[in-house]
């Protein structure tokens, strides 16, 4: 009798064979365990995904450097002053000579204003109009104005207020300057700033645009306009 067919021989082969249902178990648990692996794998190379705190002081605060920017806020110029720097400002006057006009207009003194008149009306306005010096301006807060100054009467005696105006405005070219009245001397002192200032802010619009802005209520062209008007009495 051969060793198979003795009941040891059977017995010894059953136990070195294994069953198929554990042997499929076994390569379902194998399978589980790889997913297992790759998704620990997986969840450890991945950073974790950390939802920002909307109210983190950090995010909401201001660069106070980039602050416009930031808000994208741009200033829109509505008007723009026509008148003498005031005494305790520096101020500085454009450098292209394009931004100045020699011209003429009539003051208003009692209510401190300007209107600019057309050249047609400057010979029947002889004893009204002023002929000044226009220029584009801006102080240290970078508010532009224009600044007049009156022009010599080319048929009278040259006037110390008139041509220390003058020479301010061309000091104010190349630096920052403060004018104020000497009514001891007649004429205007100019201060000269000694620090160093950063160059001037000037705005993004031509000097016609300063114009309108400047005058855009206050232009004379006509001897029927309200204020000439009411300048002869008819109203």
């Amino acid at each position: 009798m051969s060793d198979s067919n003795s009941p040891t021989g059977r017995a010894r082969k059953n136990v070195n064979k294994t069953p198929k249902n554990e042997s499929s178990q076994s390569e379902t648990l194998l399978i589980d365990e790889t997913d297992v692996n790759l998704q620990q794998s997986n969840e450890a190379t991945t950073s974790p995904t950390v939802t920002p705190d909307p109210f983190d002081p950090a995010s909401l605060r201001i660069n106070p450097d980039t602050a416009a920017g930031a808000i994208g806020v741009k200033r829109k110029l509505l008007t723009v002053k026509v008148g003498r720097p005031d005494k305790m400002e520096f101020v500085r006057v454009h450098p292209d000579s394009s931004n100045r006009i020699d011209t003429a207009y009539i003051e208003d003194k009692t209510n401190r204003e300007a209107y600019l008149v057309a050249p047609s009306l400057w010979p029947e306005l002889p004893d009204f109009i002023q002929p000044v010096r226009l220029c584009l301006s801006v102080n240290r807060h970078g508010t532009p104005f224009l600044w007049p100054a009156k022009l010599p009467d080319p048929n009278g005696r040259p006037m110390d207020w008139h041509t220390s105006m003058l020479e301010a405005q061309e000091l104010a070219i190349n630096a920052w300057v403060r004018v104020q009245a000497d009514m001891s001397a007649g004429s205007y002192a100019v201060f000269e700033a000694t620090g160093n200032l950063p160059e001037p802010q000037w705005p993004e619009l031509t000097f016609k645009d300063v114009l309108k802005l400047a005058f855009k209520t206050r232009f004379i062209d006509s001897m029927n306009h309200s204020f000439l008007q009411e300048l002869f009495g008819e109203v």
